[in-house]
């Protein structure tokens, strides 16, 4: 898919970001993007698109580790003693790659990001999506957000609580968007083994991959995990430097127990009355019901999209939930189109109305 900007610059600093914004050659809008995994661009952008190239990994406590490239390996070891306090604050730049970050994390034995492994993109943009996969997300393990706000030029810094974190979301994304640009993240991790394995299959996996899980959780090890959370999604997405997509296209639904309850029950009289759906139970504040998640994925292969070809374009046929530029030479409004339609479809059969996860621009 070939759309054009009308230009492009890096920034390594928030010196050289106010410089930018202060260069009245650069043509308006301002888009800042990381690796642009999740944005689908339906047509050229007529304003200049800024990456981050700021990719230092500094722990709090002491130390600090440099990136060297977009996605090279890091370099350097960190002199913090993480045995003496579980609690490690590590603040990233905004330009480090996210996998690279979780890699980071992994091979020094801290806990936290492990389940995020092979997330593609770069952390600035993990703050703003909120990213997760396997039970964990961003905001889980985010402290604060260092920006610069794109109107002054001051720094700023936001809390956690600030963020207005959900399922996919934030306020840089709504309330907050294009007003400020991440310049790094600090993140909260743990030298004590937190596994999170109760998601999917995730906890099978990592017992087929571990002989010494059934003595006790605390062998495990977040690089073990790491690997099995990489290998599974390997098995099911495409490398995005062999085929183009925008990774997971569409939020997982959550709706009411009674509307799941609704689904649940016509399923099983197509298929059988011990049939059932996969579901997450997730629990709301204060009081009120808890909600039901039901995986996108699902929903999309059972009204038959799952390796389906439109033009340029298909469901991928090993996760419905990615849609993929199958011939590399599809154009914005094939994607748009097979979006559309497969929220008609999921709509007509389940009364479930998808979201994109993807970005339109």
């Amino acid at each position: 898919m070939k759309v054009r900007a009308a230009a492009y610059a890096e920034w390594g600093s928030e010196d050289a970001l106010r410089e930018l914004l202060k260069d009245s050659s650069l043509p308006c809008p301002f888009l800042f993007v990381g690796a642009g995994s999740n944005l689908l661009f339906t047509g050229d952008f007529p304003g200049t698109v800024l990456h981050s190239t700021m990719r230092d990994i500094r722990v709090l406590t002491g130390g600090s580790v440099s990136c060297s490239g977009g996605s090279a390996s890091i370099q350097g070891e960190s002199n913090s003693d993480t045995d003496a306090d579980p609690e490690v604050l590590v603040e990233v730049g905004s330009g480090v790659v996210f996998d690279d970050f979780c890699a980071w994390a992994a091979g020094r034995g801290l806990w936290g990001v492990e389940n995020l492994s092979h997330i593609p993109g770069e952390v600035g943009a993990s703050a703003v999506q909120n990213v997760g996969a396997y039970g964990v997300e961003a905001k889980d393990v985010i402290v604060r957000v260092n920006c610069l706000e794109l109107s002054t030029g001051a720094s700023v810094t936001f809390d956690n609580s600030e963020c207005g974190y959900g399922y996919r979301a934030s306020n840089f994304k709504t309330v907050w968007k294009g007003l400020y640009a991440v310049t790094s993240v600090v993140f909260r991790l743990s030298s004590v083994p937190t596994p999170h394995l109760d998601y999917g299959h995730l906890r099978s996996a990592v017992e087929a991959a571990s002989c010494h899980f059934e003595r006790s959780e605390k062998s495990l090890t977040p690089s073990l995990i790491r690997e099995v959370v990489t290998e599974i999604r390997r098995q099911k997405l495409p490398e995005p430097s062999e085929l183009g997509s925008a990774g997971s296209f569409f939020k997982n639904p959550v709706i009411p127990q009674e509307h799941f309850d609704r689904i649940l029950n016509d399923f099983r009289q197509s298929n059988g009355s011990e049939a059932t759906v996969p579901h997450y139970v997730v629990e709301q504040p204060g009081d009120a019901a808890p909600m039901i998640k039901v995986p996108a994925a699902w929903l999309i292969e059972q009204c038959g999209w799952k390796g389906r070809q439109t033009g340029n374009v298909a469901c991928w046929s090993k996760q419905p939930l990615v849609i993929v530029n199958l011939t590399g030479n599809a154009t914005p409004q094939e994607v748009i189109d097979l979006e559309n339609s497969i929220i008609s479809s999921v709509r007509a059969s389940f009364g479930v109305t998808l979201s994109p996860e993807v970005e339109h621009i």
